[in-house]
């Protein structure tokens, strides 16, 4: 029987990476306002920006999962979330337009968001 112990430690993981990527940005929205005069409007966006890439991920797992296996989703959406928070921290300074770097960080790490049904269903199917 296949040892499940590494991928249940990555589905935990998966859900602490889901929650700082769901709170991280709005506890920087001042910071954004102030350092990079976005406006209150713009940041606004930021939010909407993430949650309709999440639906849109949702989607596509729902469809798409079972054709390319638990695994690759988990550990992408790990590389995606990863990889947009780093960029959270590099891109606004980097682009000439902080706004646009702000929004390419948070739908790549929009991506990274898999559905908890999913990883909770995975979970409840692996052996104990």
């Amino acid at each position: 029987m296949p040892d499940y112990q590494k991928t249940k430690v990555a589905c935990y993981l998966g859900l602490v990476t889901q929650a700082i990527s769901a709170n991280f940005a709005p506890l920087l929205f001042l910071k954004f306002h102030n350092d990079y005069d976005i406006s209150l409007g713009n940041i606004a966006l930021i939010s909407t920006f993430f949650f309709f890439t999440q639906l849109l991920v949702d989607l596509f797992c729902a469809k798409f999962v079972d054709r390319i296996g638990y695994r690759v989703c988990i550990v992408t959406s790990e590389i995606c979330a990863a990889a947009g928070l780093v960029g959270l921290a590099f891109l606004p300074d980097l682009l000439p337009n902080p706004f646009t770097g702000i929004i390419i960080s948070v739908i790549i790490y929009a991506v990274g968001w898999i559905d908890r049904s999913s990883l909770q269903s995975y979970h409840r199917s692996m052996p104990v």
